[in-house]
């Protein structure tokens, strides 16, 4: 009997050994990062970087669809990255993106801020840190889940992107070029977003470079894991391009039309301490009247309401301060049956507003949308209750109140939405105008703020996904570029060059008030459900053993 005891201790004590060889296989090991991680991660964020449009370019949108692929793969075969490692890599990746991509910030910190270019570009370093926190948090996920499953673990990726993606969004209050806005110049790519938003683009990205991991690590002739690495995102792009062109929607017969005419006037934006004179205002909305008459003269009488938009204005004029300017554009108004739609300060009990007013051809004006969502340093400085010295700081624009209503101007039988700027990155701003009826959203914008760069047509990006997500057209009226219509479906027609002055015009159908998009009904569902399935999904590892 002793005997068998001791056999038996000794077989479990074996097992033991075992079990504690397999885990400690799989826990990371301290060894320092090879120059094959570090080519991995500069190789994803490189294709990262030049799938938008960036300094280099308009945006390879092709690239997208196996930026993933370098650094999955990595991970997927390198199990021992431990938490420090993966922090260097998020943080490598999150420069080289940032600086990449949003290089531009820097240009009205240096050129209206007056802030020397070393100081402005140091600057950056702390939302590119703020940004590698969540790219290193994805990469700890990968790592964790291959670790868990091996290479199926591969797939949980589009999952854990989706989920971090909407986690920097909502934490950072800022979701300027989410992974899916590199797709916005391919209409038939991006029709998921009509339930998804721009997530569920985002969503399919990261699962082409997951199938493309997950087929490859089931080969060993280098050739065909090569075909596998390419050929599956190449096969899931073309499936997606070939439904979203069978399911590009259409405008229904027999709905509402109404004219729209554009003005880009090029109105210069001047920097910190420089004020206007009243001879530069006088000319620059004398250059706004001129540019409408030209677009309305050619437009010629129709039935059509008659919608005329001026962009967002660095002029800062206030039809509530200026009686003498107020009443002569109602008098421009009456005179050419239009209704006018244009930038100006506007002043209620809470403060000063960033405003878009709406003018009747009565010479009434009709509605009012203060802009709810200011831009931090540019339209108002946080921290100021807390940090008393931040009262000093000026806002690079103006020091603004947000507004808290979303207003819908009628105009004919059309429902008129506006935003303002930046406000196009916020996908809950036009869904709220479009539950509230809005059947035709506008957009206007001062972009001479970013010059020459990337800045304007990532932009133009943001602005694709609202006309997409909401159904709805989209007019993008800007000071100096890229003013355009956007089609529901995705399309942008008539495009602007930058800093030319332009005119445009069109005559649109309008969808009924009552057609809402699977996204305008239930906004952000699909990434609930992502963030739902990661949490799932780490539930279920914690209670499997890791894979050796």
């Amino acid at each position: 009997m002793t005997r068998t005891r001791v056999g038996a201790d000794v077989r479990a004590s074996a097992a033991s050994a075992e079990r504690a060889t397999h885990a400690i296989s799989a826990v990371p090991h301290s060894a320092p990062l090879t120059p094959s991680d570090w080519a991995c991660a500069g190789a994803t964020a490189l294709a990262l970087v030049l799938a938008f449009p960036s300094p280099v370019g308009e945006g390879i949108w092709l690239l997208a669809w196996g930026a993933w692929i370098p650094l999955l793969f990595r991970l997927a075969t390198r199990s021992a990255l431990s938490l420090r490692h993966v922090g260097l890599l998020g943080l490598g990746l999150a420069l080289v993106v940032f600086y990449g991509s949003f290089s531009w910030l820097a240009f009205p910190i240096i050129h209206y801020g007056g802030v020397p270019a070393p100081i402005a570009y140091a600057l950056l370093l702390i939302p590119a840190v703020v940004l590698s926190v969540f790219f290193s948090a994805f990469l700890w996920l990968m790592r964790w889940s291959c670790v868990r499953w091996g290479r199926v673990g591969v797939l949980a990726a589009p999952f854990f992107w989706v989920a971090v993606e909407w986690a920097r969004a909502r934490l950072t209050r800022h979701g300027w070029n989410l992974f899916g806005y590199s797709q916005a110049s391919v209409p038939e790519l991006i029709q998921i977003a009509r339930g998804t938003g721009v997530l569920g683009v985002s969503f399919l990205l990261l699962l082409a470079s997951a199938l493309g991991v997950f087929f490859a690590l089931r080969e060993t002739i280098r050739w065909r894991r090569a075909l596998m690495l390419v050929g599956w995102p190449l096969a899931l792009c073309g499936l997606v391009f070939f439904i979203g062109r069978a399911v590009r929607p259409e405008v229904p017969a027999g709905t509402s039309v109404v004219h729209v005419f554009a003005v880009q006037p090029v109105i210069p934006v001047f920097g910190r301490g420089a004020e206007w004179r009243a001879p530069d205002v006088v000319e620059s909305v004398h250059r706004h009247l001129r540019l409408s008459e030209e677009v309305l003269a050619q437009g010629g009488a129709d039935a059509s309401p008659r919608l005329l938009i001026w962009p967002e204005s660095p002029m800062n004029l206030s039809l509530d301060e200026d009686e003498a300017l107020a009443a002569y554009l109602a008098d421009f108004a009456r005179r050419h049956q239009v209704y006018l739609l244009l930038n100006h300060l506007g002043k209620s009990v809470h403060g000063w507003h960033n405003s878009a007013a709406v003018i009747s051809p009565h010479g009434t004006r009709i509605a009012e949308y203060h802009k709810i969502r200011l831009l931090e340093f540019g339209e108002y400085v946080p921290g100021r209750r807390f940090l008393p010295f931040l009262e000093k700081i000026p806002a690079l624009a103006g020091d603004f109140v947000p507004g808290r209503e979303h207003t819908i101007a009628t105009v004919g039988s059309a429902r008129v939405g506006t935003f303002i700027c930046f406000e196009s990155a916020f996908p809950e701003i036009p869904r709220a105008l479009v539950r509230r009826g809005a059947t035709l959203l506008v957009n206007i914008s001062n972009d001479g703020w970013f010059g020459t760069t990337a800045g304007a047509r990532q932009h133009l990006a943001h602005a694709v996904f609202r006309a997409v997500e909401m159904g709805r057209p989209l007019v993008r009226v800007t000071n100096s570029g890229i003013t355009a219509v956007i089609t529901p479906d995705g399309e942008v027609r008539d495009a602007t060059p930058l800093f030319q002055p332009a005119t445009r015009q069109w005559r649109l159908s309008l969808p009924p008030p009552g057609s809402l998009t699977m996204y305008a009904r239930h906004g952000d569902l699909f990434a609930w459900m992502c963030v739902a399935m990661s949490l799932g999904l780490l539930a279920w590892g914690r209670r499997r053993k890791p894979r050796s």
